[in-house]
């Protein structure tokens, strides 16, 4: 159709009564079309800025390349429609149902998606910009692979086994979101906020966690090896049985943290801060921790072969049943430090 045509929300709906269903590229701009049934049409290419499509049905609905900026598409239903390289600036989606949507290159700029169901939505390569709004959103299953979340705002979101490889989060607000094994392989989250949140069993392998804020959070069983955490904040965190092999630590603060059982192989922890936090059983075979602060850590059981602990405060520490063959404690302030049946770093065991 006349691409240029300025169509009447009830010219529309008259044409698409009598079985018309390409509008590809129509005018359709401040429309109303709130609650009406345009499932499976063909808005490609179609203007529908500042129009009211709230509580439509768009189930499978063609909105590739449509413009939407400043829309309301409040509770519409999307379902399975083709949203990809679509213009979503300053669109109402609230509580809107995407699920199995392809976003694919769409950009949003002041989005709000607050509520909204992305169940399996296709966002790769996708732009959230600008405070974008995706709280309590669910995404549960969604691709979001190489996408731009860079500001946003998923507090409370659900992003549940999410593939999210080489997304950027960074300075996100990701305060009370549940990542629960989702796949987060070299994505960047420098910055981002992720206060009690949820990434039991995620995979975050060679991510970028730099000056994250992660107190409180849940990462038990997760995979964090080769990832920088530097200058990160993880205090009173839950990372027991999770692999931070070869992870960068340097200056991370993890007190009060419950890091039992995990492998901090070769990890770096020079500086970092783990008063308190309970090491108990974890490996940390040819980890550094030179200069870190272990006062009143418990470290019984751990396995700290060839260590290097120059300079580190071990003040008030348990060391019972740890194996220090090998290790470095140069420097080290060992005041009143527990070292019952510890395997000391000539071999010999400790009384």
């Amino acid at each position: 159709m006349n691409a240029s045509e300025l169509l009447s929300a009830n010219e529309l709906l008259i044409r698409h009564s009598k079985g018309e269903r390409n509008f590809e590229g129509a005018n359709l701009v401040a429309v109303n079309l709130g609650e009406a049934n345009l499932n499976r049409t063909n808005f490609s290419n179609a203007n529908l800025r500042d129009s009211n499509l709230s509580q439509a049905k768009l189930i499978g609905a063609n909105l590739n390349s449509a413009d939407l900026s400043n829309a309301n598409l409040s509770e519409a239903k999307l379902i399975e429609a083709n949203l990809s390289a679509a213009s979503l600036t300053k669109t109402t989606l609230i509580k809107a149902d995407l699920s199995g949507v392809i976003l694919s290159g769409a950009i949003f700029s002041e989005t709000d998606l607050t509520a909204a169901i992305l169940i399996g939505a296709s966002m790769i390569g996708t732009c959230v910009l600008n405070d974008s709004k995706l709280t309590k959103a669910n995404l549960t299953g969604a691709t979001l692979s190489r996408a731009i979340f860079s500001g946003a705002d998923l507090t409370g979101a659900t992003l549940n086994r999410s593939i999210m490889t080489e997304v950027d989060l960074s300075g996100a607000q990701l305060t009370r979101t549940n990542l629960i094994r989702a796949y987060l392989q070299r994505a960047n989250l420098s910055g981002a906020k992720l206060i009690q949140a949820d990434l039991s069993e995620a995979n975050l392998v060679e991510s970028n966690l730099c000056a994250v804020d992660l107190t409180g959070a849940e990462l038990q069983g997760a995979n964090l090896s080769n990832a920088n955490l530097s200058g990160a904040n993880l205090s009173r965190v839950n990372l027991q049985g999770a692999n931070l092999s070869n992870a960068n630590l340097n200056g991370t603060i993890l007190e009060l943290a419950d890091l039992r059982s995990t492998d901090f192989s070769k990890a770096s922890l020079r500086g970092a801060n783990l008063k308190r936090a309970n090491l108990s059983e974890a490996s940390l075979l040819e980890a550094d921790l030179r200069g870190a602060n272990l006062q009143q850590t418990n470290l019984n059981g751990a396995g700290l072969l060839l260590v290097s602990l120059k300079g580190a405060d071990l003040k008030g520490a348990c060391l019972c049943h740890a194996n220090l063959i090998g290790a470095s404690l140069n420097q080290a302030n060992l005041d009143d430090v527990c070292l019952t049946e510890a395997i000391m770093p000539n071999g010999s065991t400790h009384t």
